[in-house]
């Protein structure tokens, strides 16, 4: 359908030359879905407000179209961060056995997880004093060989640099989100920044979440005919 939330095609003249604005629109794909829609949101606007960004800014607050680049750019980082982070926790599982013990115990149906030296203290009346000692004794072990993977990884490192990029980003985001838009190109970076912070995988089906997404649809194409 042509208002349907998962599907909506550009404009013909689009696909035929780049238009007046600079955008390589032969390289646009048709259709505009879910699977496209923040790629497609993403390259437009990156290209749009290079052309914005040289136009005379007035004293004030960092307009919209300062801010999208800033916060792109530090939520890609992010996102590069998040998953090499992914990538090292895997690997130091694989090296460690991680950082828990499991603690079968008579009444439980099934083992019970401790983290930590409190947690075995706290289960101390339902564990007999071999299984106390050897509760702490594995979980000491595997703190070492925890430690020893981190050291040889840097996972401690990449968890740091992901919450330092995850922190910018979001005071980025905020000072966006208060922003004045001035125009459907920062209106439709501040309905992105939106969507890709609270709805990256495009799957929350209550309002009002398929409704922005449809917005931000309309947008683009708004911009792209010169509306």
């Amino acid at each position: 359908m042509a208002d349907s939330e998962n599907s909506r095609t550009l404009p013909a003249i689009t696909r035929r030359k780049q238009n007046s604005k600079g955008w390589a629109a032969e390289k646009l794909p048709r259709i505009i879905d879910r699977r496209n829609l923040l790629p497609v949101a993403a390259r437009l606007l990156g290209a749009r407000v290079v052309e914005l960004d040289g136009q005379r800014r007035a004293p004030g607050p960092t307009p919209v179209r300062e801010l999208w680049p800033q916060w792109y750019a530090l939520y890609q980082r992010q996102m590069r961060a998040y998953h090499f982070r992914k990538k090292l926790e895997a690997e130091m599982l694989e090296n460690s056995a991680g950082l828990s013990v499991a603690l079968q115990i008579d009444e439980a149906d099934r083992p019970l997880v401790v983290h930590s030296f409190a947690d075995i203290q706290r289960l101390s009346f339902q564990l007999d004093a071999e299984q106390i000692t050897q509760a702490r004794a594995e979980l000491r072990q595997r703190r070492r060989s925890w430690k020893n993977a981190d050291r040889r990884l840097g996972y401690s490192a990449a968890v740091a640099l992901e919450q330092d990029l995850a922190q910018e980003a979001g005071i980025t985001g905020r000072v966006m989100g208060i922003a004045t838009p001035s125009s459907l190109v920062e209106l439709a970076a501040k309905l992105h920044w939106l969507i890709v912070t609270q709805d990256p995988a495009l799957k929350l089906k209550t309002t009002p979440w398929p409704e922005l997404r449809t917005m931000l649809k309309d947008l683009i194409l708004m911009e792209l005919r010169g509306c």
